[in-house]
């Protein structure tokens, strides 16, 4: 899967897998994922919780632990092979030139240190910074991310500060290393509407200040529809389709991104409900045979029953359905 630029991608990705043994069985959380993100791109990887987005990401990073097994036919980031990088070498490519923004900010910082403390950690792991130098950039990195006060700031603890601001200090963070890709997961978790725009607002607007490429993982069609260059559906572990964002928005070719976008309240105006996609996404007792989306679909077919899809190329872009919606875009 390419992003039809003709430079090499910064990330690339190809048959990634992880899956985890449980009690209940083996359960295959990532199940073949494809996909590419160029240099200063943002691209949007959108499903519902369960579909794989998160554990994706953390495989990218390294930080799938012992309990699970990653595996792909190519894994590689601005050159490098990260399935062949030895540890010491992956650990000082996270957190520097790929950086993640986790869930849940009041919980992401350690409640025992104070707000520069942990961001001074950072900037001395990836700048090597000391001293007066290292103070000077804590707190221009504070005021970057919109924090008021940034010095006086240094000085407090993650529980002094709202769930807005401990999201700001987590993206400080995050860009202490001046990463070439950052991962931001669900980064208005737990935030209200209106502290949301401005997170979402300020993610832009760094990634277009630093050139950096920007992966938005996120169940909000509403926010990639803002915000995104491409959007990577994700369904059970797997890729269902991928496309530019105004194609897929204006015509899915998914039944899966056709439900989620119909689901929009925007799009539900003068509507007595909301529509709703019926049933789960399945696990590890309940993965069906065929297209795994077809318990949901309205639209199944005995083919959908009985064959697994391959995703396959489709105009503009890629879908995994062997009767995909209208026509290619």
């Amino acid at each position: 899967m390419t992003t039809g630029t003709a430079a090499a991608p910064l990330l690339e990705i190809a048959d990634l897998a992880v899956g985890f043994t449980t009690r209940a069985g083996h359960l295959r959380a990532v199940d073949g994922v494809s996909l590419t993100v160029a240099d200063g791109e943002i691209v949007g990887i959108v499903g519902e919780s369960g579909s794989g987005k998160s554990v994706a990401s953390l495989a990218v990073m390294g930080l799938i632990d012992t309990a699970g097994t990653v595996t792909a036919t190519r894994l590689r980031f601005a050159g490098q092979d990260l399935l062949t990088l030895g540890a010491r070498a992956r650990r000082r490519l996270a957190g520097a030139e790929i950086a993640m923004i986790f869930q849940e900010p009041m919980t992401s910082l350690n409640p025992c240190f104070t707000v520069g403390f942990q961001l001074k950690e950072s900037l001395r792991v990836h700048q090597r910074l000391r001293g007066r130098a290292l103070t000077a950039a804590a707190v221009a990195l504070l005021d970057q991310v919109g924090i008021p006060d940034p010095a006086a700031r240094l000085e407090a603890f993650p529980h002094q500060m709202s769930g807005g601001m401990c999201q700001r200090v987590m993206i400080a963070i995050a860009l202490a290393g001046n990463p070439r890709l950052l991962i931001a997961d669900e980064p208005t978790t737990a935030l209200d509407v209106t502290i949301q725009k401005q997170i979402l607002d300020l993610l832009v607007a760094l990634q277009r200040a630093r050139g950096m490429a920007l992966i938005l993982i996120t169940h909000d069609m509403g926010v990639v529809a803002e915000t995104c260059d491409r959007v990577v559906v994700m369904y059970a572990g797997q890729v269902v389709e991928q496309r530019p964002a105004r194609a897929l928005f204006a015509r899915p070719r998914h039944p899966y991104t056709a439900a989620l976008l119909d689901a929009l309240p925007e799009r539900a105006l003068g509507r007595r409900r909301l529509p709703t996609i019926p049933g789960v996404v399945p696990g590890i007792g309940d993965r069906p045979d065929g297209c795994l989306f077809h318990p949901r679909c309205a639209r199944a077919q005995d083919v959908c029953r009985t064959d697994r899809p391959a995703l396959a190329p489709d105009g503009a872009g890629w879908v995994r359905c062997p009767l995909p919606l209208g026509d290619p875009a």
